[in-house]
């Protein structure tokens, strides 16, 4: 028994999800790359004795490297519109000749970092760093956050650089899952680049679009009042061999003789029902949905927690939900 779905029955509602992760230094070449990026001539460049960082899956060369963020994040620091990330006039671009670099693996981010998610724990240093972002792709030193809240409470200006020194630490690119650090201090020099006890702890929260699709089924009064159950027919014939200890399980009572071995027992629908099928107060219950496209492929099923009666003189309305 099939009814088409009135359009105005289906609605599809989206809604971000968020999952923290935690990855460490021990995970690069698993989606998580530390390296550095540093700025040279690209005369006569040789990748075969060029500086870089290798891991199991891949290679990152230092000088193409800073050329590549500095295209994409630095190369217009007047008009952030004509670089990517964060476009809002909340964010503070500062390239050095020299940076480290944490890139993320989309597989592990989703749709883009959650802003004011990052907590990045390092050890490179002689002492233990707490580095987190302020929502708006600032990464700022956690000792000092307040000589950052001023710095960025006067819109960073160039009169309270240095308010900045040792507060101000890099940016976070959420949609790319990329973080630079472009404070060459020596408290940040090697920040993401170290491994063992030296290594780091990077702390996030992805972000993913889930989308909820309900279904609103309406069986009108009278409606569906038959079933196709095999239940309801009075004969059944023909043979099929089911093997398994728990197969009797299927059977109805009396037909399983014993609960181990084959069985021969099949069951077709007949053409004769049971009187009681055809009496005019039959009124099944309802305990499954299912959903269909145009093609009459069934693509989903809604398990009703318990069955539902279809009473001819009553509509029913069965809401179907499902997240994608």
């Amino acid at each position: 028994m099939f009814k088409r779905l009135d359009p105005r029955d289906i609605n599809v509602t989206p809604f971000k999800a968020y999952k923290e992760f935690t990855v460490t230094n021990t995970d690069s070449g698993s989606g998580v790359y530390g390296f550095r990026a540093i700025s040279s001539s690209a005369h006569n460049f040789n990748p075969d004795t060029a500086p870089k960082t290798t891991f199991d899956s891949a290679s990152f060369y230092q000088m193409p490297s800073w050329f590549m963020i500095n295209q994409m994040y630095y190369r217009d620091t007047q008009n952030n519109f004509n670089n990517f990330g964060q476009n809002n006039g909340k964010q503070y671009r500062l390239l050095q000749p020299s940076a480290s670099i944490i890139s993320v693996s989309k597989d592990l981010y989703g749709e883009r970092i959650k802003p004011k998610s990052v907590t990045l724990t390092d050890d490179s240093g002689a002492s233990t760093l707490t580095i987190k972002d302020d929502g708006n792709g600032n990464l700022y030193d956690n000792a000092f956050s307040s000589s950052f809240a001023q710095f960025a409470s006067g819109g960073f200006a160039d009169s309270d650089i240095a308010k900045s020194t040792g507060s101000f630490v890099g940016n976070v690119f959420y949609e790319q899952g990329v973080l630079v650090f472009t404070n060459t201090g020596s408290r940040f020099i090697d920040i993401g680049t170290k491994t063992g006890t030296d290594g780091y702890s990077l702390k996030y929260k992805s972000q993913v679009t889930i989308r909820e699709h309900s279904y609103t089924c309406v069986i009108g009064e009278g409606e569906m009042n038959t079933t196709n159950n095999i239940s309801v027919t009075k004969e059944r014939s023909g043979s099929i061999s089911v093997s398994g200890s728990q197969s009797w399980r299927m059977f109805p009572p009396g037909h399983a003789t014993a609960k181990s071995g084959s069985y021969n027992h099949y069951y077709q629908a007949a053409n004769e029902y049971n009187n009681f099928v055809t009496h005019s107060a039959f009124q099944p219950y309802i305990t499954k949905v299912g959903l269909y496209n145009d093609f009459n492929e069934l693509i989903a099923i809604g398990q009703l927690s318990h069955p539902v009666k279809n009473e001819r003189e009553l509509a029913l309305a069965i809401n179907v939900r499902f997240d994608v």
